[in-house]
């Protein structure tokens, strides 16, 4: 019996370690050849490298290709595609996953400079892989473009009192702010792309304990109790990447889409 995805190229931003890889290893599961692509090609502070990744594709029975892809770069960017038309031929499912987080700027005297890195990598990196991705997959008869989002982009309630310095600390504006923009540039252009096939839409996989988490120091007003298992999310983007057109536009909680299908 045929895999849901058998014979489906998908590229996976981000999948050296955390939700990426999972993401990476469910959908080789499911039978998808995959692109593993991020910037760790060799070990760093954090465990997990694109080649390991790889290795644990290929021992699922999928092929796989790892290619370095630093996402504030158009040059590694259009390398990622060519190379994966060159082995696969085509590009079938684009998963938008990796993401930077860096350390609190104040707006009073704050330094922009990484609020401008991460636009680039969280915004205009994902919005200019989706273009090259989604010109390949109108050629080839559809696809699906699937944005990984976070409950911070969302708005949060009015403050009702000034936040502690613990409370500054432990939040990154840029992360919400930027995680907002993907959001809305997903249903900006998803009744473009249905011309083509091209199904896009955002996912939140809510708390997911990964190596980076695992590494940071535990922050106030975390309920760790309340992580999501990383199947959650897992088989929601699996789920989609199958059923995509019928949620193509919206902005998606992975928990609440798997349960409202059983998963």
């Amino acid at each position: 019996m045929s895999l849901p995805l058998e014979g489906k190229t998908a590229i996976i931003t981000g999948s050296s370690r955390g939700i990426g890889k999972m993401l990476a290893l469910q959908l080789a599961q499911d039978g998808a050849n995959i692109v593993v692509c991020a910037r760790s090609e060799q070990q760093g502070e954090l465990p997990g490298t694109i080649g390991e990744t790889a290795r644990d594709v290929n021992a699922l029975g999928r092929e796989a290709l790892a290619i370095k892809l630093d996402l504030a770069s158009d040059e590694d960017i259009e390398n990622v595609v060519s190379k994966t038309l060159e082995r696969f031929g085509g590009i079938d499912i684009l998963v938008n996953n990796a993401v930077i987080v860096g350390p609190r700027q104040k707006l009073i005297g704050g330094n922009l400079d990484f609020f401008d890195l991460a636009y680039r990598v969280n915004v205009r990196g994902p919005v200019r892989l989706a273009q090259e991705c989604a010109a390949v997959m109108a050629g080839n008869g559809g696809g699906t473009i699937v944005n990984i989002t976070s409950g911070s982009a969302r708005h949060r309630d009015a403050p009702t009192k000034p936040a502690t310095d613990a409370e500054l600390d432990a939040m990154d504006p840029s992360y919400g702010v930027t995680k907002a923009a993907l959001d809305r540039f997903t249903n900006a252009y998803a009744s473009e792309l249905m011309r083509d096939n091209v199904s896009i839409m955002c996912v939140a996989p809510g708390l997911v304990i990964t190596e980076r988490i695992k590494a940071a120091a535990i922050r106030p007003n975390v309920a760790w109790d309340r992580a999501e298992p990383p199947e959650i999310i897992s088989k929601a983007v699996s789920f989609l990447a199958q059923n995509g057109m019928k949620y193509t536009g919206r902005v998606l909680v992975a928990k609440e889409l798997v349960a409202e299908n059983n998963l």
